[in-house]
């Protein structure tokens, strides 16, 4: 019953992750906001871990580097530089933008973030779990 409801959790929260508000561009900048999203529960991503809340996504210059900035909202001071493991490049013919959550011994985190008008997809570490 426990693993029912919390694939029903996790069903949910990755319909929400989905719903990044994120606004076609034919090119990003150096610290151009690419979207807004909120997470209801803490979410690890790379080495990083996120409270709850609301969040916006800034870009880094993709041709040099695999970085995302994350930053709190409503918060001047919490911000996150998060490297991905590696990029791809994925067809940029939908402007979707997903951000993919998973869940491992109860710990959700980011397994992908994927950039569908930019052609770009960030693949993240999965958090380091103690035995």
């Amino acid at each position: 019953m426990k693993a029912k409801t919390m694939s029903s959790f996790l069903a949910g929260l990755f319909f929400v992750a989905m719903a990044v508000a994120l606004a076609p561009r034919s090119a990003m900048a150096l610290g151009d906001e690419v979207g807004k999203f909120t997470l209801p529960v803490e979410v690890h991503w790379g080495t990083v871990v996120l409270p709850a809340g609301d969040y916006s996504l800034l870009a880094n210059d993709f041709n040099s580097t695999s970085m995302m900035c994350v930053h709190k909202q409503g918060s001047p001071t919490a911000g996150y530089f998060i490297p991905a493991l590696d990029r791809e490049l994925i067809p940029s013919s939908s402007p979707k933008t997903q951000l993919v959550l998973d869940e491992k011994d109860g710990t959700v985190y980011v397994k992908e973030l994927r950039l569908g008008s930019e052609g770009m997809g960030f693949r993240y570490a999965e958090p380091k779990f103690k035995k």
